[in-house]
């Protein structure tokens, strides 16, 4: 893979979320309404579908299309991993944090991902030279840098555990619970750790992961633990 399709993949990524966000803030309401059962499992909303559409038209070029909503489509020697829109609860209470992410991969694992917040305009592009943030209508950005200070971490989900919320009680761990895995994981290295109970689905991580491979992480059929501190990392590994 060359430098030029790297480049032209990323740009067509930041353009289909340019589109997707202009989109959310035109008709907003008329995006939230309930429709089918997607692939994933989950029902999608108007924007789910919507947002599919415009990745679709964008990225089919560069592969086959791995998404939430529809599954598969199209063939090539990539696979492009979406999730059209991360955290559509989130957008349907107007609460600001939900985005969609993108991952292109091959045989050999994934190349570039791009995880953008649609709420706040945050971009996270990853590839395997660099990791940086900007803003999804400006061209400046910076590189990633662990964030030492943070306390906090966040537990994806929290209200259906089983286990570990409990253990984390008492421990006197705060976490927060925010409903968009892909958008936590993008923001790893700001968070003291990111935890996801249960079975993780291929769309919800991919990206996240990739942007991750930097820290300390663990993953099984039961838990997705991922910390940029070794001492909290072990703690919580230790739980299982």
């Amino acid at each position: 893979m060359n430098k030029s399709f790297m480049d032209e993949f990323i740009d067509s990524s930041i353009a289909a979320n340019q589109e997707i966000y202009k989109l959310i803030n035109t008709f907003p309401n008329d995006l939230k309404e309930s429709k089918t059962l997607g692939y994933g499992g989950d029902i999608s909303i108007m924007i789910d579908l919507k947002a599919e559409e415009i990745f679709v038209k964008y990225l089919s070029k560069y592969g086959k299309i791995f998404s939430e909503e529809s599954g598969e489509q199209g063939e090539g020697e990539f696979t492009i991993v979406v999730d059209p829109l991360d955290g559509s609860n989130n957008f349907k209470a107007n609460f600001p944090y939900f985005g969609s992410s993108v991952a292109l991969k091959d045989k050999d694992g994934v190349k570039v991902a791009v995880v953008t917040n649609l709420a706040n305009q945050d971009l996270f592009i990853k590839t395997n030279e660099s990791f940086v943030k900007g803003k999804l209508f400006k061209s400046t950005f910076e590189n990633i840098k662990k964030n030492s200070f943070s306390e906090i971490g966040v537990f994806e989900k929290a209200y259906k555990s089983k286990i570990y919320a409990k253990k984390l009680r008492e421990k006197g761990v705060k976490y927060r619970v925010p409903g968009a895995f892909a958008l936590s994981l993008a923001y790893g290295h700001d968070l003291r750790f990111v935890i996801f109970e249960g079975k993780v689905r291929e769309f919800d991580a991919c990206a996240g992961r990739f942007m991750c491979s930097d820290l300390y992480l663990y993953e099984s059929d039961e838990i997705f633990i991922v910390s940029q501190d070794e001492a909290t990392f072990r703690m919580l590994r230790d739980m299982i």
